[in-house]
């Protein structure tokens, strides 16, 4: 059998602190499933296809191979865009004595920081003039499919028994090739045993001088003001998500910071086309490090808190305080619960909590 092994996520899931995360395109696009509120709500349209753990069947097509006459953008190919999966590649063989390339064009997605302190996405069009390394990576063949292992009788036999196909996706690379005449070929990458861009290709792509051509705005994955708040742009209503997975412990409070503590807040508002799930996101409003003396009054209101009541009713608004001890989570209207850290009855092992807010705690989170 082909062995899987799940590939670390902490580089691929380029996910920060449950907020909003891009991920870019480089040579591979790694694609890595967040936790509960680690979820991106804004950036450019999705690019990720994922990948079997078995050889990926190759999709180029057998036709010939086609020459096209003029380059014109990433922006202005519509076999370019994110969405693309590659089908139209071919092999650089094929191209023998017919096309001689002399720059290689690369599109991908990336994030840019404004000079407001705001983050953008942003589409990328590169392009390199060195390219003999990287036509030498792309003329080597594939790697042989995995050697089977002997069976007995009539079963088939199974695949290389050694061979590890981690389980992360990738989009193909989106390059391009142009010879002098401007004319442009999509080149097929050599692939590895699990059908992935072999590493010798993957590695003269990386090692290109690119030089950056154009740069197109996709849409703000970051405002200024969540910036300079230090928090979140997006973030998941982690009290309506804790709610609708019972059974949750109702437990009493673990013990909260100190007074004098630093403690930030963060607001948001929750977005209408998701406001009946069971995950719902919220777009930052406001936020920052709470004023002297307020997050001893804050931490007196969520003291008062008490047994959680049934409700059904989501929350239009919700905040989320970043304490030394650990996140609190508040219903700022709807059925105004708040989610802690607590310590759970019986075997005394702590916890998420949910509980029921006191009157006044809502009011404290939204005084300017």
């Amino acid at each position: 059998m082909i062995k899987m092994r799940f590939a670390a996520s902490g580089a691929a899931a380029a996910v920060v602190r449950g907020g909003a995360a891009l991920v870019v395109g480089g040579v591979l696009t790694l694609a890595a499933a967040g936790c509960a509120g680690q979820v991106s709500g804004t950036g450019p349209a999705d690019a990720q296809s994922f990948a079997s753990a078995e050889p990926t069947p190759d999709p180029r097509p057998s036709s010939a191979p086609r020459i096209h006459p003029r380059w014109r953008s990433c922006a202005g190919e519509p076999s370019m865009r994110p969405q693309d999966e590659g089908l139209d590649a071919v092999s650089l063989l094929h191209f023998a004595g017919t096309f001689h390339p002399v720059a290689a064009v690369r599109c991908r997605e990336d994030t840019q920081r404004r000079p407001d302190g705001g983050t953008d996405a942003i589409a990328v069009e590169d392009r390199a003039d060195d390219v003999a390394a990287l036509l030498a990576a792309l003329r080597l063949p594939d790697a042989p499919p995995p050697s089977p292992e002997p069976s007995a009788g009539d079963e088939p036999p199974d695949p290389d028994p050694d061979l590890i196909c981690t389980l992360e996706g990738y989009s193909p690379p989106r390059l391009v090739l142009l010879d002098g005449q401007g004319r442009w070929v999509r080149p097929g990458i050599p692939r590895d045993a699990c059908g992935k861009p072999l590493a010798e290709a993957a590695a003269a792509m990386d090692k290109l001088h690119w030089t950056r051509v154009t740069t197109r705005v996709l849409g703000e994955v970051e405002s200024a003001e969540a910036a300079a708040s230090g928090c979140d742009q997006v973030f998941t209503d982690m009290v309506w998500f804790t709610g609708v997975y019972p059974p949750t412990r109702q437990g009493d409070l673990a013990p909260l910071a100190d007074d004098a503590a630093s403690v930030r807040l963060c607001v948001y508002q929750v977005k209408a086309s998701g406001r009946d799930s069971e995950k719902p996101q919220g777009d930052f409003v406001a936020g920052g490090l709470l004023p002297t003396g307020r997050w001893a009054a804050v931490k007196r209101a969520v003291q008062t808190s008490g047994k959680a009541t049934t409700c059904t009713t989501p929350a239009n608004r919700f905040a989320r305080l970043e304490t030394p001890r650990g996140d609190i989570y508040v219903e700022l209207d709807g059925c105004r619960r708040l989610v802690a850290q607590g310590v759970l009855p019986g075997d005394g092992t702590s916890g998420d909590t949910i509980r029921q807010a006191s009157t006044d705690l809502p009011a404290l989170l939204t005084k300017p």
